[in-house]
């Protein structure tokens, strides 16, 4: 008897130790996908925040420069009015206007400002509604049979609408010619002509004009 009741309590014990074996091994298994998964998010959770700071400092630097960019715009603007104004008898805040839609016109057909700025003054002293005897309308003196369907949709009668067409046909024109020189004249009597040789003493004159205008307008800017 005392060696059966000896066998019951080895197996009992024997089944009790296979049984923490077994539970110890559990927990370890279930434990250790734990781990890793923590380990994995925090490491996204890293990566994530790294983006998100080289993100936010992308937005704040280009954020700065657009702003540092608008207020050199602004300063240019005010400079050029001022300039406006100390030649042409016109109103400061017609001045301003002025200035405003050259700058916005010039930057964004990639010209010079105050090589357009001339051009204007040149051609009708900033009268936002001048009309020449051969057609030519508005502050850049659009010829509108030649360049409203190359400036369209712009309104040409709008004194806004009809500089930045200026603008526009100036950049075509510096594209088809081979210097400044060209584009101005070209401006004045046609590309075909200048490209021809047809200067005409009035397109001298004419020329002078605007070149002199550069020198009144002119200022150090790296807008």
């Amino acid at each position: 008897m005392r060696f059966s009741k000896h066998n019951y309590q080895l197996r009992r014990w024997s089944t009790f130790i296979v049984l923490l074996c077994a539970c110890v091994c559990f927990v370890g298994l279930m434990r250790a996908p734990t781990t890793d998964r923590l380990s994995d998010t925090e490491d996204n959770m890293a990566a994530e925040t790294e983006f998100k700071t080289n993100v936010s400092l992308e937005n704040i630097g280009l954020a700065v420069s657009t702003e540092s960019r608008e207020r050199e715009k602004l300063e240019l603007v005010g400079t050029l009015k001022e300039k406006i104004t100390s030649h042409f008898p016109i109103p400061q805040t017609e001045a301003n206007e002025f200035a405003t839609w050259i700058v916005h016109s010039a930057d964004k057909h990639g010209i010079d400002k105050i090589l357009l700025t001339s051009i204007v003054a040149t051609e009708s002293s900033f009268r936002k509604d001048a009309v020449s005897h051969k057609g030519a309308i508005g502050p850049a003196q659009i010829m509108p049979k030649y360049w409203e369907e190359f400036c369209a949709p712009l309104d040409l009668s709008d004194p806004r609408d009809n500089i930045d067409c200026g603008a526009r046909i100036l950049s075509h024109l510096m594209e088809l010619c081979w210097d400044e020189s060209c584009a101005i004249q070209s401006y004045n009597m046609g590309f075909p002509r200048v490209k021809a040789g047809k200067i005409f003493p009035s397109v001298e004159r004419y020329q002078r004009t605007v070149e002199q205008f550069k020198e009144k307008f002119a200022f150090n800017t790296s807008v």
